[in-house]
């Protein structure tokens, strides 16, 4: 079959690997889209040599149509439009055993770890497959794992109706967080801080009230002005690779500065760099940082808020390209181009 495939750092083509053979417990999905994300850039880039083995076939944000069902599995049928989650545990080390299983400690992902969605077919465990309402357009279920994201994220940070929320990065995680939260979790007030004025305007139209672009205001005061001095209830860091500012400090040594007392900082980027946090202030506020990452379960409620229409993909996946574009996709997603916030490529189309 046809597949997407990193030969090596910068090096992806489509190429041919065997077809997938299903086991028990497994079904086989005609991949009908996939997604690229922070983590396919890195991968791309060769951050991950320690990690993915080469020739690696990506893809962690994908879905299709159920081909084949393997011996054990029920309640999935042949034909259904499905998600895939591609998170796959241990559920033997401590992590696991305490039902944080996205905490596992030899945790692997379909499309980073093991083959994934750029490719024409993929065998995934049954239980990690999730049937997409009929009004679902297949191009859109490569965002039901960031959704998922979303949803986590705010969980953990223990969001509640009518609270302030500021989420520092409007790239694809950070809009995919605003939209959960305007649409999901109603707070009083949505606050998006980034450094394109682009997608600070995907933003508004999301649902927040405020955007602050981080040249021409500096976001620690305005949120303080917003709140009367309050500072946000819950801080939300969805920026990751960030890159300085002049006058401004690291988005989370921001997040430090405009949280209230006793609030929330949920940490959801990976970046590499070492940000500088003023621990002082931490301390007197007895405020929190909590670290999230990926999901726990989250997928059917992603799907649910997808399927009643509250959600608005269209407007975060601004590129389409068909999977024999494969490279030139991941040119464009290496350039950076503020303007693409999500890409998808359509694998049947190698």
């Amino acid at each position: 079959m046809k597949a997407g495939i990193l030969f090596g750092e910068r090096d992806i083509r489509v190429g041919s690997v065997p077809d997938p053979e299903v086991g028990p417990g497994e079904v086989l999905i005609k991949t009908g889209y996939a997604g690229l994300c922070g983590t396919d850039l890195h991968i791309y880039r060769g951050e991950f040599k320690q990690r993915v083995q080469y020739p690696a076939v990506q893809g962690h944000e994908f879905g299709g149509i159920i081909e084949e069902i393997g011996p054990g599995v029920t309640g999935l049928r042949r034909g259904d439009p499905v998600a895939v989650d591609p998170i796959v545990s241990c559920h033997s080390c401590s992590a696991c055993l305490g039902g944080r299983i996205n905490a596992c400690r030899t945790l692997k992902l379909l499309g980073i770890d093991l083959r994934g969605g750029f490719a024409e077919y993929v065998a995934a465990p049954a239980s990690h497959v999730f049937p997409l309402p009929e009004n679902v357009p297949l191009a859109h279920v490569p965002m039901v794992e960031v959704y998922g994201l979303g949803h986590h994220i705010l969980s953990r940070g223990l969001v509640q109706s009518g609270e302030t929320v500021v989420i520092l990065g409007a790239g694809k995680l950070g809009l995919s967080v605003l939209d959960v939260l305007c649409h999901g979790a109603s707070p009083a007030l949505a606050i998006a801080v980034d450094v394109d004025p682009f997608r600070l305007g995907i933003a508004s139209r999301l649902g927040a009230e405020h955007t602050l672009l981080v040249q021409d205001v500096d976001p620690v005061e305005r949120v303080l002005e917003i709140t009367k001095g309050d500072g946000a209830d819950c801080v939300i860091e969805c920026v990751g690779h960030w890159h300085s500012v002049p006058g401004r400090e690291s988005p989370l040594g921001q997040a430090v500065r405009m949280v209230k007392c006793g609030g929330r900082i949920v940490t959801a980027g990976l970046g590499e760099e070492p940000a500088s946090v003023h621990f002082k202030s931490l301390v007197i506020k007895e405020a929190q940082i909590i670290a999230s990452r990926v999901s726990l379960g989250e997928f059917p409620r992603a799907i649910r808020l997808l399927g009643k229409g509250l959600l608005h993909p269209e407007l975060l996946i601004t590129d389409q390209l068909p999977m024999r574009e494969v490279a030139h996709a991941f040119e464009r997603l290496d350039a950076e181009d503020p303007k693409m916030i999500k890409m998808v490529l359509d694998v049947q189309a190698a």
